[in-house]
Formats: C-alpha cells, sequence, structure tokens
C-alpha cells in the first residue's frame, strides 16, 4: 500500500514535468507547422507571379505549317500595266503555304527568333519564297530590338516592330482588349481588338478569340515597296513626265501641247524651270489597306484561324506639279493659253484629290481540313493547354491549398496547447 502510494506521489509529483516539456514540444511543432504553411502559401503567390511566367516562355521547337485558299484579284493588266475597266478584274484562284518555325540556333534565354516564310501558288505558277524573320521577347511575345526582325530580305530591318506584336499574340486576352502589332509590309504599327469569344469553335472543341485586324489605308515600308512590288512584281516605283502626260492626255488633257504654247508667251526663266520639272521623275506612292481577321485560341494565343484581305493602291505623288502650276499660273490671264491652263490646273486639282488606283486584292483564308488546316492548328493548341494549366493555375493552388491547410493546423494545435496549458 505504501509503494502505491509512493508510487501515485512519485507520478504526480513527475507528471508536471513531463507537461511542462509537451507544452514545449507543441508549441516548437505547432511553430513550424506555420511558418512551413506560410512559406507554402508565399511560395504558391511568387509562383503565380513571377515563377509561371518566368517557365512559359516561347519554345525552341515550333514548326507550324499553315495553308491558305483564297483570289489574287488584279486591278492592273500585267501587260500593259494600265487600269482594267471596271468590271473586267481578274480573278485568279491562289493557295498559299505559310511555315512558322523557330531558330533554335539565334535563341537565348529571353530572345526567340522565328523565320516565316510563304510560298504562293497563283493558277498553277509557284512563287518564290517571300522569307521573313522575328525576334521576340520569349515572355511578352513582343518584337524586340535585333538585326533579325527583318522582311523579305536580311538588309531590311524594321526596327519600328519593337514593343508591338507581330505574327504571336498573348494569351488570356479578353474581349475588349486592344494590343498594338506592326505587320510587314504597312510602314507603321496598328491597333487591333479582340472582339468577341467563340465558345466550342467551328465545333473544334476550344474558345476561340477573334481578333479584328482591320487597318486603315497606310504607306507601305520604303524598302519592302522597292523590293517587293518593284523587283518582285514589276510595278513602277516611278514614272516619267511623259508616262503622266499620256494618262492625262486619255482624260483630254494634253499638256505637252500646252507647253509648246506656254513657249511663245512665257519668260525664258519661267520655260527653264518649267523643263528642269518636265526632267523630274514622279514617284509612286505605295498603300495598303486591310479587313483582317484572326482567330486565336484563348489560354495559349496560338492562331488557330484567319481571313486576310489586303488591297494594294498606288497613285502618283503629284506634290512637284505645285510648282509647276505656280508658274503656269502666271499665264492664267493670256488669252491664247489662259483657258488651256485653267483646264491643266483643274485637272491637276482633280488628280491630286482622286482616289487611288487598286492594283491588286489578296484574299485568302486558312483551309477547314489536312494539313496546316484550322483542325490541326486546334490540335496542337490543345496540347499546349494541360501544360499551361498546371504550370499556371495547379502548381500555385496546389501548394496554396496544401500551405493554407498546413498553416490552419499549426494555429490549431498552438490554439490548443495555450487553452490546455
Amino acid at each position: 500500500m505504501r509503494m502505491f502510494v509512493h508510487r501515485m506521489d512519485a507520478y504526480w509529483f513527475v507528471e508536471p514535468t513531463i507537461g511542462e516539456g509537451g507544452v514545449r514540444v507543441g508549441k516548437k511543432f505547432s511553430a513550424a507547422l506555420i511558418v512551413i504553411g506560410i512559406l507554402l502559401v508565399a511560395l504558391a503567390i511568387v509562383w503565380w507571379a513571377v515563377i509561371a511566367p518566368s517557365l512559359v516562355k516561347l519554345p525552341s521547337d515550333v514548326d507550324t505549317p499553315m495553308n491558305f485558299e483564297g483570289n489574287l484579284t488584279l486591278y492592273i493588266d500585267p501587260e500593259t500595266g494600265q487600269p482594267l475597266p471596271e468590271g473586267q478584274e481578274m480573278a485568279l484562284p491562289m493557295t498559299v503555304v505559310r511555315t512558322f518555325k523557330s531558330l533554335a540556333d539565334l535563341y537565348t534565354s529571353n530572345t526567340a527568333v522565328f523565320e516565316d516564310t510563304l510560298v504562293m501558288t497563283v493558277m498553277g505558277d509557284e512563287g518564290d519564297p517571300q522569307v521573313s524573320r522575328y525576334a521576340l521577347d520569349r515572355k511578352t511575345r513582343k518584337c524586340v530590338e535585333s538585326d533579325e526582325n527583318w522582311a523579305y530580305a536580311p538588309q531590311i530591318v524594321l526596327a519600328d516592330r519593337v514593343g508591338n506584336y507581330g505574327p504571336l499574340f498573348p494569351g488570356d486576352l479578353k474581349v475588349g482588349d486592344t494590343v498594338t502589332a506592326f505587320f510587314n509590309d504597312p510602314a507603321k504599327a496598328f491597333d487591333v481588338t479582340v472582339v468577341e469569344e467563340i465558345a466550342d469553335w467551328n465545333g473544334l472543341g476550344v474558345t476561340a478569340l477573334k481578333i479584328d485586324a482591320t487597318r486603315a489605308s497606310s504607306d507601305y515600308y520604303p524598302a519592302i515597296a522597292e523590293a517587293v512590288l518593284g523587283a518582285g512584281q514589276g510595278l513602277p516605283m516611278e514614272i516619267t513626265f511623259e508616262e503622266l502626260s499620256a494618262q492625262l492626255a486619255a482624260q483630254g488633257l494634253d499638256l505637252e501641247a500646252l507647253l509648246t504654247a506656254l513657249a511663245t508667251v512665257a519668260s525664258p526663266q519661267d520655260l527653264q524651270a518649267l523643263q528642269a520639272l518636265t526632267q523630274e521623275a514622279i514617284k509612286i506612292t505605295y498603300k495598303q489597306e486591310s479587313g483582317d481577321v484572326i482567330y486565336i485560341e484563348q489560354k495559349t494565343g496560338a492562331t488557330i484561324g484567319a481571313t486576310f484581305d489586303r488591297t494594294t493602291t498606288m497613285s502618283p505623288d503629284t506634290s512637284g506639279l505645285v510648282g509647276a502650276f505656280a508658274i503656269i499660273g502666271k499665264y492664267a490671264s493670256d488669252p491664247t493659253v489662259g483657258p488651256a491652263i485653267t483646264a491643266a490646273i483643274q485637272a491637276g486639282t482633280q488628280l491630286a484629290g482622286a482616289e487611288p488606283t487598286k492594283v491588286f486584292n489578296q484574299n485568302m483564308s486558312i483551309v477547314k481540313e489536312g494539313d496546316g488546316s484550322e483542325a490541326t492548328l486546334v490540335d496542337s493548341a490543345k496540347e499546349k493547354i494541360p501544360l499551361l494549366a498546371l504550370v499556371n493555375l495547379w502548381i500555385p493552388v496546389i501548394v496554396g491549398v496544401i500551405g493554407a491547410l498546413i498553416l490552419i493546423l499549426g494555429a490549431a494545435i498552438l490554439a490548443r496547447r495555450r487553452k490546455a496549458a
């Protein structure tokens, strides 16, 4: 009995010591859980805000074919170079094979370089490849400063692309978002806008964003006009005074006869100035306008469909005529040449304000089926969606939830220990 009491005394004597140690252990354990939970929650936030964007970079193994079908409509007779009568335009069937691929050996940790190749076939006649390159920021997908940002020839470096999107758009855009893009031919960037979200686009099981890439008439980049329209297609970059006179003569105004008549009344100085002006070439200005529509997969930003509708126009630069009209205008009151001068000035004014002459229109869309079709582009985008979801969503969510649970558990243990104490 004494032994039992002694043991009971000993038990009650020792128990508080064990309890204090248990409290200390419990506090350390709960504090460790709280710290781990906080770190995991912080890691989830950092992953979502910093790590995920750095991991989701443009890959170095892109090789995307796109096949287009459509029509090339000519408004200028290729034989004579003269405008075709209205209603007699030549609509020629065409196909375009586009290949957009990575140049992995030119990649850096921050910059991706892509080669964009177009091969156009018109009525069975395959043209020479048109090659361009893009240097893009691997995270933002915007063009960066680089000599690899060129179009049609390595010498035509397009520095104006920098800071704008090119052939690739970012993922997770929303209806109403507007970004600036710089396509090859026009000389400046322009706004493109997401105008519609389309669920189960074309029955292919993805959500597409429709992008309105309509562009008002803009001057061609000068070097591109010379390389593509001039050297490539044989279009004139300038015309002579005689060629302009022939065009005006077709409209009933004979400039040659007017100059001959002026020789009888104009001063030698004015005649000399007019003669010098007639020796100057008259530049041709080329412009392009578009009604492009592009469809991108919502999450990846990958192009899955497109219709390009682009019209090229030409017009003579009539600014040089201003000086000529200033000279001949001095003699507008002369009874002999005055009426012809008035008619010439009126014709020149009409020419300066006339609508540009259409040269050609390209209207084409990505094919629906087969290689390089909308269906294959969608399949390629679908392959990337799970990885993006894992990196951008599930990893930070899972880490954050685990961290929150551990944090709650640690706080609960600490609270219970405090209550027990």
